[in-house]
């Protein structure tokens, strides 16, 4: 008898949620049929997860230019957090109810761009409308773009599904009042040796002043910024000699084949040195940092509990918005070739013209709209339109002639110099099950007892 209770509970609890979801999804079509019919607007709905500083403000005021220039058109931002993002959205498509344009990454797979998603090739290949009177006019849309456009293309399904708004680099910011209380100097590190010099003076300093204070604030989410780079240029020449001559790719199916043709393994001295690279960065970084997440590194950072930390572009106003003293920004601290040991496998000063663009949006299937949605897309990206996207968010623009905020200077991508080498991950062609494999076993390099020659044991079989 109580069995059977606990079953009519449960099927009546599952009924009541079906019945809830209904109700939800009949309301938010009512009221976008209600928004749509209002004044006899067309209604543009915009998502995205990008929840920085000066991101949404940058949105809003192209936005309302638009909405000026088209009094028909009314277009509603939809900024998402990023931890529920990947969810929302797939309900959202699953649920027929998604917006019009969606920042295209989290949560997304091929599988759901082939399904929900429109191509976009047609409006790559002819000139943006938009960029009249400007030196891009009579370039093709994809043209305009610093990238080519690439960071809006699938190659597995070889078409164009979205249109990037912006650029990204990957800096080291530094406490620049701390620095100087420490070192007695504003002046960042410039090499490797030097970064790591500094990062043992912290320590002394925190032990001598008793202060709670760790080199580097470091999560799951932003070590891997610095300590990839750092195993990557351990890789450099030998990716430089294993890929044919203008090859774009720095790892991916041809680094996976020279493995299987044992060109090199988890023993070769390269993939060794890049191992140590990581575990000695991870050192002075605060203890268990990798099960923590992105907030947790900001914080330690910003509440002046470490000098450095290492993140993206996008986290620049932010940081400048939070932090109470003054930030400096400096590049990658990578070695050189004049560097003891590790110098012998770099090939040269790595350059980030291979970096594709970002926020990048597609078009939903499903929107009403699309000729009104694709126009939008072509207004964000137009170079005027860009570059006051830019100077307002004080991200990098994607658009080529685009001028960037003052701001944004020291993320400009260093075009000068090679292609960074191959990683793990990235020489098994990206697999999943090597992804989860690495990430399952990585606290036995960085963890306490750690080593690289526990890590690779752990990864052989």
């Amino acid at each position: 008898m109580r069995e059977k209770i606990l079953n009519i509970i449960g099927f009546s609890l599952v009924g009541l949620c079906f019945v809830i979801a209904l109700v939800r999804i009949t309301m938010m079509r009512a009221e976008r049929a209600s928004e749509d019919d209002e004044g006899g607007k067309v209604t543009i709905r915009l998502s995205h997860w990008q929840l920085e500083s000066g991101v949404r403000d940058g949105f809003d005021a192209v936005i309302q230019d638009y909405m000026e220039l088209h009094p028909n058109v009314n277009i509603v931002q939809i900024p998402i957090p990023e931890r529920i993002y990947p969810n929302w959205l797939i309900t959202q498509l699953v649920g027929g109810t998604a917006p019009d344009l969606i920042q295209l990454g989290m949560g997304i797979n091929d599988e759901r761009t082939a399904r929900f998603f429109e191509p976009l090739s047609e409006i790559a290949t002819v000139p943006n409308p938009y960029n009249a009177g400007t030196e891009l006019e009579s370039l093709p849309f994809r043209e305009t773009f610093f990238d080519g456009m690439q960071g809006g293309y699938n190659p597995t399904l070889l078409e164009y599904y979205g249109v990037p708004l912006s650029g990204y680099t990957i800096r080291m910011y530094y406490n620049l009042d701390l620095l100087k209380e420490i070192t007695g100097s504003e002046t960042l590190p410039a090499t490797y040796d030097e970064f790591i010099a500094l990062c043992e003076q912290i320590k002394k300093f925190a032990k001598e002043t008793g202060r709670t204070l760790v080199p580097i604030a470091g999560s799951k989410y932003n070590a891997p910024f610095l300590m990839n780079q750092l195993f990557q240029s351990q890789t450099q020449k030998l990716t430089q000699e294993l890929i044919p001559l203008g090859s774009t790719a720095s790892g991916g199916s041809q680094m996976g084949l020279a493995f299987f043709q044992g060109q090199w393994n988890l023993d070769s001295p390269e993939i060794q040195n890049g191992l140590q690279l990581m575990r000695a960065v991870g050192e002075h970084m605060q203890p268990g940092f990798m099960t923590l997440g992105r907030d947790d590194a900001m914080f330690y950072f910003t509440q002046e509990r470490a000098v450095i930390t290492t993140t993206g572009s996008w986290d620049a106003t932010s940081i400048a918005g939070q932090a109470p003293f003054r930030v400096a920004v400096g590049n990658m601290p990578l070695p050189t070739q004049d560097t003891p040991v590790f110098g012998e496998n770099v090939r040269g000063l790595v350059s980030e013209a291979g970096v594709n663009a970002g926020l990048s949006l597609g078009l939903t299937r499903e929107s009403e709209n699309k000729e009104v949605a694709m126009d939008l897309l072509r207004y964000l990206a137009s170079q005027e339109v860009n570059e006051k996207f830019s100077k307002v968010s004080r991200w990098i623009p994607s658009v080529v002639g685009a001028t960037p905020h003052p701001q944004s200077v020291p993320f400009q991508m260093l075009t000068e110099g090679y292609l960074a080498g191959f990683h793990i991950v990235t020489g098994a062609s990206g697999n999943p099950d090597v992804s989860r494999l690495y990430n399952n076993n990585f606290h036995l390099l960085v963890g306490p007892n750690g080593s690289p020659e526990i890590f690779t044991d752990a990864l052989r079989d």
